[in-house]
């Protein structure tokens, strides 16, 4: 039986700040329209498997033709479905160390290699190096997150085009979930390189990590491809249906980046003994101490829920509202009293 990387789940009891959601609900309105939909709703009828009315909804926001977008369920199924097709035994998966777990658990359900390239302790990486290596090993597919999560850290376009350009037939996946939070996207290269994808969610600024709704834009020839292996029904039709409701509220769920990032960049500038806050371009930061232990303890007993990782001295926090983030600061500040 093939070894198969596994991923944990996120909990969901506490103050969650372990998953990067949002720490507010979707605002009235759009529960007012998500109520009255229901009613029109065939549920004894299978949903629309080409997800027609979502790709054309989500096609108007990032100014793509709904020919070059695929839906499922959650990013994860475009990076599921993208992977079964390029990745398999004796392939090669080149990502960063470190990055989205999920990478390593779709390359070895198709029992592919997997190689990484080290970065930095703040996510940032030599692109020259980053290229030398993944041509001395003849990689066969490369994905990164951008901004990368954990780090947060950000390679502008031009970065991102050197790595394009160097590995132009060998597939490439930027995935953004976390784009809105960042200066630029790579959206306006989808048409210049046939090799190149970009894998976007809801489930971060729009607030809707609920109904689990993902997208893959690419070129319409590798999209109409894809969707041949894409599996049946697989985005329900109440996700459909609130998703193309929830981006009529885009200005909506955009005002939240602002006061996110302000948030972050203020807890970033505070200065706490025994730990390193890492800059981030997303909405989380990854915390360094030689005590993890002792961070992730006093993390526990305040019942403040964080993203930890075996054998790492680090852990990432999602920046909350106005009262989760002053409970994060007085954690940080408990530590630095016990460790003294």
């Amino acid at each position: 039986m093939k070894q198969i990387e596994s991923y944990t789940a996120h909990k969901q009891d506490g103050i969650l700040l372990n998953a990067n959601e949002v720490s507010d609900n979707i605002n009235e309105a759009l529960k007012k329209d998500i109520k009255a939909l229901i009613d029109t709703i065939d549920f004894n009828r299978y949903p629309d498997n080409d997800c027609l009315e979502l790709r054309k909804a989500y096609g108007k926001y990032i100014q793509f033709d709904e020919n070059q977008i695929l839906c499922g369920n959650g990013s994860d199924q475009m990076l599921d479905l993208i992977m079964s097709y390029y990745l398999s035994s004796g392939k090669t998966l080149y990502t960063l160390s470190p990055d989205f777990g999920m990478y390593d658990y779709y390359a070895s359900r198709y029992d592919a290699r997997i190689l990484k390239f080290p970065c930095e302790k703040d996510g940032s990486f030599d692109v020259d190096q980053f290229i030398e290596m993944g041509k001395k090993n003849h990689v066969d597919f490369i994905i990164f997150s951008n901004p990368n999560n954990p780090t947060g850290h950000y390679l502008k376009n031009e970065d991102m085009l050197k790595i394009v350009e160097a590995f132009k037939d060998i597939p490439f996946v930027d995935d953004e979930a976390y784009i809105e939070f960042a200066q630029e996207s790579m959206l306006p290269y989808i048409n210049q390189y046939e090799h190149f994808y970009i894998t976007r969610t809801l489930s971060k600024v729009f607030g809707l990590a609920s109904i689990r709704t993902g997208f893959l834009i690419g070129n319409q020839k590798n999209i109409e491809t894809l969707s041949k292996i894409k599996v049946p029904y697989s985005l329900n039709t109440l996700s459909q249906k609130i998703a193309v409701h929830a981006l009529n509220y885009i200005e909506d769920a955009l005002k939240r980046v602002k006061p996110i990032c302000c948030d972050r960049d203020e807890l970033l500038k505070q200065k706490f003994k025994g730990i390193e806050l890492i800059p981030s371009h997303a909405n989380f930061i990854l915390v360094y101490s030689s005590n993890i232990s002792l961070l992730k303890q006093l993390f526990e007993d305040s019942h403040i829920v964080i993203r930890t990782y075996p054998d790492k001295d680090y852990v990432r926090i999602t920046i909350g509202n106005k009262e989760e983030n002053q409970k994060v600061f007085e954690v940080l500040k408990q530590f630095e009293k016990e460790i003294l």
